[in-house]
């Protein structure tokens, strides 16, 4: 699949995920173009679904149990993608990616949809975040139904309320609100966690 039709975080869809987990060289294409594309508040902790993607029976390449790491800070996020082969060893599955987005929109992306990153197990700790799943639960995962994921799901702005022209340059740096769901979607995540509970 050819995703240069992607021209913001938001649009991926569940057709490009199912494409991007077929191959080690589908999936390096997909967070290549997430590089290309992504910017600091529209939306790219959506990737997280792809990656959480190659943790299910959608992935039958990975040997071992499956590392996802993203390290950063406040400008931008490197994520790393490998297997442990045990004995110590680790071997990448793909090229390091950055994304000029801060680490902190994954880390809040989470905490809003933790659906998204199932079977994924996420242990977080300053400046770091790593997502791992052994190479038995891969096995039994299956991935979930198709589902169009909600961009407010994954990260609200809150808005200050500050005296004079501070709340002038508050609302400057801010990044724009997300955009309003499509109202055709037939599922958002956001309504099937509360009707999960």
């Amino acid at each position: 699949m050819d995703y240069a039709a992607l021209q913001k975080c938001t649009e991926l869809r569940d057709v490009h995920i199912v494409s991007a987990v077929t191959s080690s060289v589908a999936m390096e294409a997909l967070l290549a173009r997430f590089a290309e594309i992504a910017s600091p508040g529209k939306g790219a902790p959506i990737l997280l679904a792809a990656l959480a993607r190659l943790g299910t029976t959608a992935c039958d390449w990975i040997d071992g149990e499956l590392r996802i790491e993203l390290t950063g800070g406040p400008t931008q996020t490197k994520i790393v993608v490998s297997s442990t082969l045990g004995g110590g060893f680790r071997e990448k599955l793909f090229a390091d990616t950055i994304l000029r987005v801060p680490l902190d929109e994954f880390a809040r992306g989470i905490q809003r949809a933790p659906r998204l990153i199932e079977p994924l197990v996420a242990v977080t700790s300053a400046g770091r975040i790593v997502f791992t799943v052994t190479q038995e639960i891969r096995r039994t995962s299956l991935p979930p139904p198709h589902v169009e994921i909600d961009a407010t799901s994954l990260m609200v702005l809150p808005r200050l309320t500050l005296p004079g022209g501070l709340q002038r340059e508050v609302e400057a740096l801010a990044p724009a609100s997300p955009p309003s769901p499509d109202p055709t979607r037939k599922l958002v995540l956001k309504k099937r966690v509360k009707a999960e509970g």
